[in-house]
């Protein structure tokens, strides 16, 4: 368009000068050292255009070569850029595709010839992650010092994201937490740091600080439903296994939603923690609540058996008892119920009452602990017909469980 423009204007300027020598006939005389020259007026008029053009020109072709040198690092520098810039955008996708080695060539030939310092540091991330998946400890070491001569404050919060990754891949979890806490630092409500630090804490065995961790992640609603289970036991899981009182368990037990507090899983580790805590009129008393509840009755056959071995009271006893008759009404082929109240009746001193419980396990089962009161049952009745049975089906079971 610009050139039409051109064209134009040169018509123009030619029919302007063609219509002026139709209505100018003047001429101009030129006397130099004694020598006189007459023109056409028109034709001064045009050499002087001509010259004025002329000197522009030559002035400005002057001027290009005068920067010309300038030009020529400005062409090589942005040539450099492009070159710097495609390099990095293959690191980036290599990076994506697996190709980790092809990434972390990319990356260093773009920082060579970069000259934007948040290009770099994105080339050294990118070639840290992709020595630290291909194990090379040498290369990760010289990228990691790089990364770290990168001081400015914006670039506190990535640096220090990757390198706790890295470090939690590498089971390196002290130095990792180092990493993480300064990223919550910059920013507290930063969500994937929180859910490295939670998997940290909880492969530290540390239940108590994971717990922290999950109740702000559940609280912002920043776990997938899927995993939030899944975490949630662990942690759970653990703290029960950990707890030191009653108080701090019932605490933690108490904060579970309704529907968690009735959850076969979430009942068991209760019932093995008050056990372990060696509370035993608690766990009666929680059996007794939670009786009613079809999709509990799993947990009492093995709770009352465990609870039928510890050191108990004839109060505690009597209850038990009340409670395993209960539960066998509708299971009546379930051999742990049938030990647990031969091995309860024995501790009362009830040996015919035991004796058939204990029978009547062994017919479903034998086990170790049946065959065990069974004897102990058999020589205090002086029955050595009896000892000799159960000591052959004591050796027998010993033989099979080897």
């Amino acid at each position: 368009m610009k050139s039409l423009f051109k064209i134009i204007l040169l018509l123009l300027l030619a029919l302007a000068v063609a219509g002026l020598g139709l209505f100018n006939n003047g001429s101009m005389l030129l006397i130099s050292r004694g020598y006189q020259f007459e023109i056409s007026l028109n034709l001064f008029i045009i050499l002087w255009f001509l010259s004025f053009i002329l000197v522009y020109y030559v002035i400005r072709f002057y001027i290009n070569i005068k920067r010309l040198p300038t030009k020529i690092q400005r062409s090589r520098a942005k040539n450099a850029l492009i070159a710097s810039r495609k390099h990095l955008n293959l690191a980036g996708l290599h990076y994506f595709e697996g190709k980790y080695r092809q990434c972390y060539e990319n990356s260093l030939k773009s920082i060579k010839r970069e000259y934007s310092s948040e290009n770099k540091f994105l080339a050294y991330l990118l070639a840290f992650r992709a020595t630290s998946i291909m194990r090379d400890s040498a290369k990760e070491q010289d990228i990691l010092i790089q990364l770290n001569s990168f001081s400015d404050s914006k670039w506190q919060l990535a640096k220090h994201m990757v390198i706790a990754e890295n470090l939690y891949n590498e089971q390196k979890y002290g130095q990792c937490l180092d990493n993480l806490n300064a990223v919550l630092n910059l920013d507290h409500k930063h969500i994937p740091a929180r859910r490295i630090m939670l998997k940290v804490y909880l492969n530290l065995s540390n239940y108590t600080k994971s717990y922290e961790i999950l109740e702000w992640l559940l609280k912002n609603d920043s776990l997938r439903e899927y995993k939030a289970g899944k975490y949630k036991l662990s942690v759970i899981s653990g703290l029960f296994n950990q707890v030191s009182s009653v108080n701090e368990l019932n605490k933690y037990y108490t904060k579970l939603e309704h529907q968690e507090q009735v959850n076969f899983i979430y009942v068991k580790l209760y019932t093995n923690a008050l056990i372990r805590l060696s509370e035993y009129n608690l766990v009666i008393e929680f059996l007794d609540k939670i009786q009613n509840n079809m999709s509990l009755m799993l947990i009492h056959p093995e709770t009352i058996l465990v609870l039928s071995k510890k050191n108990l009271d004839n109060l505690q006893i009597e209850r038990l008892i009340k409670i395993a008759e209960s539960v066998l009404i509708s299971e009546k082929e379930n051999q742990k119920i049938l030990l647990a109240i031969g091995i309860l009746y024995y501790k009362k001193g009830n040996l015919v009452k035991s004796q058939s419980f204990l029978e009547a396990s062994s017919n479903l089962k034998e086990s170790l602990d049946g065959c065990h009161y069974l004897i102990l049952i058999a020589q205090q009745n002086n029955d050595s017909k009896l000892l000799e049975i159960y000591q052959k089906k004591l050796l027998n079971t010993l033989n099979n469980n080897i």
